[in-house]
């Protein structure tokens, strides 16, 4: 959502109520379902509103008008800054007012950091196993409102910096102060999938998936059957969303961790080598992926050889044409392939 606002809009915030704007959208923010994730849209002024009205929900669908969110970011702000400076402001006021505040800028590093202290906070009064129970009650929304900006249709939000690294310290702390696990498959399919989805090329979304796994190799017991599993699944978001070079570059990091299954290694180098000739496809994305593993020494001679072959084979297709820009890319794979295969070998 852009943070520019025209002379109308200005004019209508200075005739609206920013203290019914600030209760109707922090009251959906913080009463979150126990059984999904919002789903959150801003909504422009093409998407006209009842009077009075700044909220649109069906079920876990949420249309939050542009306007009210401007005017109740104002009155959030003002309530964080009162406490930054001193007055006394009760846990539930400042939680509502920074997820206004996040849902307006993702990159607002104080109230990111305000709601991690009150979480500190809160472990630290509740300590002792009868209150680990509680605990995770606040983990698990903080996780469900996190979540929510995360996978909703908010560009911002799904590769903002500032809420997958508030996302990588709730994870972490699941895992140490609770000695809890991590759902990484169910974390890298349903909140990174999403989010790369929503944001192509999302770096960010792919760290955190590099995180995740590394939780596993930590906290599981099966991790080679976790490891496999997100492996089929990455696998196929990727043949998906082909042209999505951060989902390729975390399938190799995958593979690189599977480095003694050969055959897992083979398969999958195959699998992508049948879809590149059936689809002829000649995009930088699946490239930089088959001459990166080519190259890598963890396939074998004949997956390299089958990559030469169809390289060439591209390549000459792509040569008979005219200005064609997939002659560079294929070109530049196959160069790159056999200078830093040669390296290896010396």
């Amino acid at each position: 959502m852009s943070r520019a606002l025209d002379k109308a809009t200005t004019s209508a915030l200075k005739a609206g109520n920013p203290q019914a704007a600030y209760d109707s959208i922090s009251s959906v923010l913080v009463s979150l379902p126990s059984d999904g994730l919002l789903e959150i849209e801003i909504l422009g002024k093409e998407v006209p509103l009842p009077e009075g009205a700044h909220v649109l929900q069906d079920g876990l669908a949420v249309g939050v008008s542009k306007l009210g969110l401007v005017q109740a970011f104002l009155v959030a702000r003002r309530i964080l800054k009162d406490h930054i400076q001193g007055t006394s402001q009760t846990d539930q006021d400042l939680s509502a007012a920074t997820a206004v505040i996040l849902l307006m800028d993702p990159e607002f590093l104080t109230a990111a950091n305000t709601r991690k202290r009150l979480i500190q906070r809160h472990m630290a009064e509740s300590q002792g196993g009868d209150k680990r129970l509680e605990i995770q009650m606040v983990l698990d929304k903080e996780k469900r409102f996190l979540d929510s900006l995360l996978t909703s249709r908010l560009h911002r939000h799904t590769k903002s910096p500032t809420l997958w690294n508030h996302r990588r310290w709730l994870v972490e702390t699941f895992a140490s102060s609770l000695g809890m696990s991590v759902d990484v498959p169910g974390d890298v399919t349903n909140i990174v999938f999403v989010a790369g989805e929503r944001h192509p090329q999302n770096y960010y979304a792919w760290c955190h998936a590099r995180i995740l796994t590394h939780l596993a190799e930590q906290q599981a017991d099966n991790y080679d059957d976790c490891l496999k599993g997100l492996l089929d699944a990455v696998k196929k978001w990727c043949f998906r969303n082909h042209t999505d070079i951060s989902g390729w570059s975390f399938l190799f990091h995958l593979l690189d961790r599977c480095c003694g299954d050969a055959r897992i290694i083979s398969s999958t180098f195959s699998e992508v080598l049948d879809m590149s000739r059936s689809l002829r496809l000649t995009n930088e994305s699946v490239w930089v992926f088959l001459r990166t593993l080519a190259a890598s020494g963890i396939v074998d001679e004949n997956a390299q050889a089958q990559f030469i072959t169809l390289g060439q084979e591209l390549l000459r297709k792509a040569s008979a044409e005219q200005h064609s820009p997939d002659e560079q890319v294929l070109r530049s794979a196959l160069d790159w392939y056999e200078t830093y295969r040669r390296r290896r070998d010396s």
